[in-house]
């Protein structure tokens, strides 16, 4: 009787586990490059917009990116790129990040990319990375 219980529950446990990467699909679009405003998947993520000077949206942005622990691989003050890597936590990948700040007018746009180097899909990292920035960016400005 209790072989038969282990069985079952054994069987169950693979049906599952042989399902999760449906059921994850169902759940995070399956991409690794999420870019504000050209992510259709997620359609939240947009490039924010300041009534502030560059200069001082870029240094906002390169503080919340060093406050977010990423490693900064190239700044250009003047271009208004700063490009870092992010590791996720669990697994320690790598990601790629770009922020690009540019003038529209009388506002100041800042864009996001966060592109993951490993793997089809990234489980709603990339996305929830932005969000991240886009939120720390919001409370220094």
């Amino acid at each position: 009787m209790k072989a038969n219980k282990v069985i079952a529950g054994t069987i169950i446990a693979l049906v599952l586990l042989a399902s999760s990467p449906f059921m994850l699909g169902l759940i995070w679009p399956t991409i690794n490059d999420v870019k504000t405003g050209a992510t259709p998947e997620y359609p939240d993520v947009q490039p924010q917009r300041f009534n502030q000077p560059l200069d001082k949206v870029y240094e906002a942005a390169l503080a919340a990116a060093q406050a977010m622990g990423w490693e900064m691989r190239e700044t250009n003050r003047e271009q208004g790129i700063i490009e870092a890597i992010a590791t996720t936590r669990l697994f320690k990948f790598k990601d790629d990040v770009t922020v690009t700040i540019t003038r529209e007018g009388d506002a100041t746009v800042v864009n996001v990319r966060s592109k993951s180097r490993v793997g089809k899909s990234d489980l709603g990292t990339n996305a929830r990375r932005i969000r991240a920035f886009q939120a720390e960016l919001a409370k220094r400005l």
